[in-house]
């Protein structure tokens, strides 16, 4: 069974008025969806690969970084602009909707609105704002100020989760306000060996303080591919912990030959790993509802108490 007909079985207990739909997919605090793919676009057959392992496993977003800034200067910073006319003619030819894509000028805005027409504007683009910009207020401004594309906004790691809420109302501001707030862990000494210490216990907080759908990076989070001693990986457990919660959105980093990834090899999944990921997490997003409906019941039993009780 494929992604989207699990996800079509599996329906909230609840309605989030607040939503956005872009290249038919809906973004909310109620909807799911997985976004698998490259840290780092390294070439054609990558991409492709990739993008064919998204199709028939019925994924019809990804993730794909052209720029990529790194702590070093000497490390590899992406191909930029000159892959983005492969990359989206390729999300074209295997129906992938929407690509999460790190941006880190307002010029590359621009770049990749040019190379969108010049493929035909075969997918769509989520502008994602990356953990080095999360106070970058002039380009925050800038991917607000227009309304072409959906922002994903990835949470400061060294700074607090209300200034990371209060960065996000930069865009906001600037008149979109079709935003995807992301975790993706915070610096701290305190979480190794993972790479971050995972801040996902922060995901209900978010939800309760706005109205963004919120996502989960567990592969920036955790960092490696090392497994607990019930031989599952950290990744796919941390990434069930943020679903048990009820995350929107989980970005993950997948590969075709991770130890040659230009980025991020060692905690790039490959691509046989994927169902085996997709099944666990549609696991784990159905016990989440099952959760909410049973909050619900318990709910509306205590209402009923309530009532009765102030009518003695």
């Amino acid at each position: 069974m494929t992604f989207a007909k699990q996800l079509r079985l599996l329906k909230p207990a609840c309605s989030v008025p607040h939503a956005f739909t872009y290249q038919e997919q809906v973004f909310s605090q109620d909807s799911f969806s997985i976004f698998a793919g490259l840290c780092a676009v390294d070439n054609r057959a990558s991409v492709e690969k990739t993008m064919r392992c998204l199709a028939s496993l019925g994924l019809t977003c990804t993730r794909m970084g052209a720029y990529k800034p790194r702590t070093t200067p000497y490390q590899f910073q992406g191909h930029g602009s000159s892959c983005l006319p492969y990359v989206f003619e390729l999300a074209g030819k295997y129906g992938i909707k929407v690509i999460a894509m790190e941006v880190t000028h307002d010029r590359q805005i621009a770049e990749i609105q040019h190379a969108l027409a010049q493929t035909g504007n075969p997918t769509g683009v989520m502008l994602q704002i990356g953990t080095r910009n999360a106070q970058n207020y002039e380009l925050l401004s800038s991917v607000g100020n227009q309304t072409d594309f959906p922002i994903l906004y990835k949470r400061g790691y060294g700074i607090t989760l209300e200034e990371s809420v209060l960065a996000a109302e930069y865009i906001a501001k600037g008149g979109n306000q079709n935003i995807v707030f992301c975790l993706r862990g915070v610096k701290t000494l305190l979480g190794q060996p993972h790479r971050n210490l995972v801040d996902f216990a922060h995901l209900p907080i978010v939800k309760r303080q706005s109205k963004m759908p919120v996502c989960i990076d567990p592969s920036h989070s955790v960092g490696n591919l090392l497994s607990a001693p019930d031989k599952i990986l950290d990744i796919f457990h941390i990434a069930a912990s943020g679903v048990i919660m009820g995350a929107n959105m989980i970005l993950l980093d997948i590969h075709p030959d991770p130890a040659h990834a230009c980025v991020d090899s060692e905690q790039a999944l490959t691509l046989d790993s994927l169902p085996w990921f997709i099944e666990d997490m549609m696991l784990v997003r159905e016990t989440y509802l099952k959760r909410t409906q049973l909050n619900q019941r318990h709910a509306i039993k205590k209402h009923v108490q309530t009532q009765e009780a102030a009518w003695v």
